[in-house]
């Protein structure tokens, strides 16, 4: 049995899929196995890809239709032998030492389910070509490994962690994500569901594909929808008082702005409608502006709020746990509970 279960999906994208399965080939760390799930079963490009390369710890798994990418990620957090198991997409990459460093880091932890590590920017060229984006996910000068606890504000419609430089024990509970989910809200709306703390290693590890077009198509209202739902369920649920609110209202009106988002859970969530005290005329103003400029995508929202409420429901379940958690051990917590290293927020 291998130590860690390698789960690599791909659709469509033949020179991205060989830049990724050469950067597991590279991996210091040998004792894995990997699983390459195939999206489109008129592909046949991974299964001559893994046949050319002839390494008996990666097999192809040619899905039986298209599943689309939040189903296919549901396939991955589930119970199996090895001990820990991550992810690597098909536009993404890892360094030689990815997995070494990530099983090391959180064997130091072993009540931790979930450890990510840092990831460095990379921008598509219109001839193909890749170029440095000079920039990290995380810009900061930390560079020992910390916890991050529930609940953090970049949790109210963001993800903590990243799929693509993730690392996880297999031995905790998982949950698939509503099969509707947005896939660019996969990562926040799965983190509700971890439990907490969470490891963060600062070393940048793995590389973010910033591609010029995308696969898969983006629904805009779909966008605004799962992120109402995210920042939603998190203001109704967690224990916030007046200053945080008053610092959730400053965070809005930084660009991009997301003022809208704030009324539209007042609108839709009666435990957030109390925020609605500390929105001055000048929000009202944008918010209708806003509204204004867009009529049919708020109106989809609002019609989106009303029908799906499956990841409604999810959110709301999953945010109860995490905060019933944080409770029960802010009770049982030592004096010197907090000597926990805690991270910065990253600019």
């Amino acid at each position: 049995m291998a130590v860690c279960r390698v789960y690599l999906c791909t659709f469509r994208r033949p020179k991205l899929l060989a830049r990724a399965v050469d950067s597991l080939l590279a991996q210091t760390f040998g004792d894995w196995v990997c699983e390459l799930h195939n999206d489109d079963p008129q592909d046949h490009f991974p299964a001559e890809l893994v046949a050319r390369i002839a390494d008996p710890r990666i097999t192809v798994i040619d899905h039986p239709r298209n599943f689309g990418p939040t189903a296919t990620f549901n396939l991955f957090f589930k119970h199996i032998e090895e001990p820990f198991f991550t992810l690597l997409e098909d536009d993404n990459w890892w360094e030689p030492d990815f997995l070494q460093i990530m099983v090391s880091s959180i064997l130091a932890y072993p009540d931790v389910q979930v450890a990510w590590a840092n990831m460095r920017y990379w921008q598509e060229q219109a001839d193909s070509s890749w170029s440095d984006a000079g920039r990290n996910i995380w810009e900061l000068q930390q560079t020992e490994p910390c916890l991050m606890h529930w609940p953090d504000r970049r949790q109210i419609h963001g993800a903590l962690h990243s799929n693509g430089a993730m690392l996880a024990r297999s031995s905790f509970e998982y949950f698939e994500v509503p099969e509707s989910t947005n896939f660019a809200a996969i990562e926040p709306f799965r983190e509700r569901t971890f439990v907490h703390p969470l490891l963060f290693v600062p070393r940048r590890l793995a590389n973010f594909a910033v591609t010029r077009a995308s696969a898969r198509p983006i629904d805009r209202a779909d966008w605004v929808h799962a992120v109402t739902v995210l920042t939603g369920t998190f203001v109704s649920e967690v224990s916030l008082s007046r200053d945080q609110i008053a610092a959730l209202w400053a965070d809005a009106r930084k660009p991009p702005r997301w003022t809208h988002l704030l009324f539209l859970c007042a609108w839709h969530f009666a435990r957030c409608r109390s925020i609605l005290k500390q929105a001055p005329l000048s929000d009202w103003l944008w918010v209708l502006a806003y509204m204004t400029r867009h009529p049919q995508r708020t109106q989809a929202v609002l019609r989106l709020l009303r029908e799906k409420r499956a990841e409604e429901d999810f959110l709301i379940y999953h945010t109860r746990r995490r905060e019933a958690e944080h409770k029960a051990a802010v009770l049982r917590r030592e004096p010197n509970a907090e000597a926990l290293l805690s991270c910065p927020r990253p600019t």
